[in-house]
């Protein structure tokens, strides 16, 4: 786990360049949920994507407790347990409760595409369990684009609130199973969608209320 500690928080948004790559987009619920930051507020964060020095620099920023679990690595085997035990068993082992307990906020970046439903359930239903009551979970999920990066790429955090997605080389692709409002609304019960928006880059953006 990594933590980051308090600094100028106005510093974020000093420097910034107008120049921005074709692969980066804007994520306004993801600037939002991350809006008590800018006010000086600790909130406690579980990142599930891909490690990345960039949201290391992004987050030091501010009075916050970053924890990376980097579980990406860790999605197929979670994908092809076939039984609710194993998948529980699997999600302790990759999200103990006692490292990543009292959690504020989740970032999911677009890990739920690479999820089939009974494992998005069992997912969702573990971080239900590590979150205070009313924490937010941020996630992204294909809506028109038929395929996905393969392995999961990193998504970073710009110090203008943008994410730049031009990591993404890899030259293999699954198809996106494009999950619907109320699909995910069904695989998470302890949830509500708190708010949602469909990007110009054709994401669908959510924000879900434990």
């Amino acid at each position: 786990m990594s933590t980051a500690t308090a600094s100028d928080s106005a510093a974020r948004g000093a420097g910034v360049s107008d120049a921005r790559r074709p692969e980066a987009f804007q994520a306004r619920l993801l600037e939002s949920v991350l809006q008590p930051l800018l006010d000086g507020k600790r909130l406690v964060i579980l990142d599930l994507g891909p490690p990345g020095s960039s949201k290391l620099e992004f987050f030091s920023g501010f009075r916050c407790r970053l924890g990376i679990a980097g579980v990406a690595a860790a999605l197929p085997e979670l994908d092809e347990q076939t039984d609710a035990a194993g998948r529980q068993r699997l999600l302790k082992e990759m999200l103990p409760e006692r490292s990543f307990g009292g959690t504020d906020l989740v970032l999911c970046w677009d890990l739920l595409n690479y999820l089939r439903p009974p494992a998005i359930g069992a997912l969702m239903e573990h971080v239900h369990g590590l979150l205070r009551e009313g924490a937010m979970v941020h996630a992204l999920v294909a809506y028109s684009a038929s395929a996905l990066p393969e392995p999961p790429q990193p998504m970073d955090l710009r110090s203008d609130g943008w994410v730049d997605r031009s990591g993404q080389t890899s030259p293999d692709t699954r198809p996106a199973p494009r999950y619907s409002t109320g699909e995910l609304q069904r695989l998470m019960p302890g949830f509500q969608v708190e708010r949602a928006m469909l990007l110009k880059n054709g994401t669908q953006e959510y924000l879900f209320r434990r």
